[in-house]
């Protein structure tokens, strides 16, 4: 399949409102969907855009990127072009929008969902986790027992936005309403302070939490955390064309991972084959359809099944496909040949 042409086109990610974390605040914004297109008549979508909170590359770098390659590659052939995508020196975000087209491509001719296409055998069906973001504590507990009772079995609870005293409390409304059959993770962004950590976990009781996400910005004292409170603490990716070295450094076997942060659903499978007894859970870079199928697909490519990802961004991101907004606990992987086609 030769490559006869390469494009781009805005789209807009717009929320139904803005989300507030400890690592900030942002609303809508814009992305990039590239269109690669073959001489059998194919075409391969992919998208990006910024990570939300996360320091990274400007969209008009990262367009300058991808319009760059796609220069470079028209007149290739497509499994060529995907064979050796790290000659071209992309970083991670446009690294995903470029391979997910191309990994489109590929699984389309062979006929099969992309998820089939990584894994044979691959989930139809995939948990997806709540997530939680209210700041007044019956709020909190109105929110969890919701999600509770419609199916869901892992809730993640942002924290690190208000005085540690008040997540206290947040925390443990949202167990109560949790139950013991729901996972409570927490998500601090980098909030707090090792000492912050130990002493909020000191009063909510370990027994409450399933893992912690990003306690503290210094990534290397993940590991002493995790020994000091006895829960397991969990890594969020940065964006990193080295995963390897990320992981190494925090020590810790939990690894929240979105596939623009890494460049790619490749490098999550990599991730899980090298990393055999971590457990990763794929979360959304809070996307649109393109970007948002081709996570649902590698978190339904990973062995572990039961695992609930991040990928229920239904209620955040405005006018997805009904297809892609989450049943409860659970969204249904796109069963057509390739990512996602409307």
């Amino acid at each position: 399949m030769k490559i006869v042409s390469s494009e781009t086109s805005s789209i807009d990610i717009r929320l139904t409102e803005s989300v507030t974390t400890a690592a900030g605040g942002f609303g809508d914004r814009g992305g990039i969907r590239l269109t690669i297109s073959v001489d059998d008549g194919l075409s391969g979508l992919g998208e990006t855009a910024s990570i939300p909170g996360v320091d990274g590359p400007r969209l008009e770098s990262l367009a300058g990127e991808i319009d760059k390659w796609s220069t470079n590659s028209v007149g290739t052939d497509s499994a060529v072009a995907l064979g050796e995508i790290d000659k071209a020196g992309l970083s991670p975000l446009a690294r995903f929008a470029v391979h997910t087209a191309l990994i489109d491509l590929q699984s389309q001719r062979a006929g099969a969902p992309l998820s089939q296409w990584l894994r044979s055998g691959s989930a139809g069906i995939v948990n997806v986790n709540g997530l939680v973001t209210d700041s007044n504590p019956g709020a909190v507990h109105a929110r969890v027992s919701e999600l509770a009772d419609g199916g869901v079995r892992a809730i993640k609870l942002k924290v690190g936005v208000e005085a540690p005293a008040l997540d206290v409390t947040r925390i443990i409304a949202a167990s109560e309403a949790a139950g013991p059959y729901v996972e409570l993770r927490l998500d601090a962004n980098m909030a707090w302070d090792a000492e912050t950590v130990a002493r909020v976990i000191g009063r909510v009781g370990k027994h409450r939490i399933g893992y912690i996400e990003d306690p503290t910005a210094d990534i290397g004292e993940y590991a002493a955390i995790q020994e000091l409170i006895d829960v397991r603490v969990a890594l969020d990716m940065p964006i990193t064309s080295d995963p390897a070295a990320e992981i190494a450094r925090a020590g810790v076997g939990v690894l929240v991972v979105k596939p623009a942060a890494v460049g790619g659903v490749d490098r999550i499978m990599d991730i899980q084959r090298s990393h055999a007894g971590a457990r990763i859970v794929v979360s959304s870079s809070i996307d649109r359809e393109v970007a948002l199928a081709a996570a649902l697909h590698v978190a339904a490519a990973l062995p572990d099944d039961d695992e609930a990802h991040g990928l229920a961004i239904g209620s955040v991101v405005r006018n997805l496909p009904d297809s892609l907004v989450a049943n409860g606990g659970t969204l249904a992987v796109p069963d057509g040949p390739g990512v996602y086609r409307d």
